[in-house]
């Protein structure tokens, strides 16, 4: 015999009430997963912070390299070219002769120390080119045009 349930009897919407009523809240093993996401979420946010700090470290230190590098090029590469020019019109006056050659790079002056260093005999020269230090700027002559 089927069994007919009217929808409008008050048992039916009791028994909808409690039901309802005891999802709301959640039982012991449901709050323990929610423990768990949570736990995972700040991982990745502490995973996704350290990502962003690392990238950001790694493009300042890039970016002082290529600086450091820019500035090498414009004052001692510069410098040690010019001292190959000059040695090309002669030989220095004694040995190991230094000079100083001033360079301008980004609106400043920069002191480059030139060394030349023979390496035996009189047609053969080494040339060194370095920054000044404070002692070489005042003490050393400014590299003469020819020699």
């Amino acid at each position: 015999m089927a069994r007919v349930t009217d929808m409008t009897k008050p048992a039916t919407v009791a028994h909808a009430a409690r039901s309802t009523r005891l999802r709301a809240t959640p039982r012991r093993a449901e709050r323990g997963q929610v423990l768990l996401i949570v736990a995972m979420m700040a991982l990745l946010a502490a995973a996704l912070w350290l990502l962003g700090w690392r990238a950001t470290h790694d493009a300042i230190r890039n970016e002082r390299f290529n600086v450091l590098r820019d500035q090498r090029e414009a004052t001692v590469n510069t410098a040690l070219a010019e001292a190959v020019d000059v040695l090309k019109t002669g030989r220095p006056p004694y040995d190991p002769y230094l000079a100083v050659v001033p360079l301008r790079w980004e609106e400043q002056v920069y002191l480059c120390t030139l060394e030349f260093i023979s390496l035996g005999d009189a047609d053969h020269w080494a040339v060194e080119s370095r920054l000044s230090t404070d002692l070489e700027k005042t003490t050393l002559p400014l590299l003469p045009l020819n020699f």
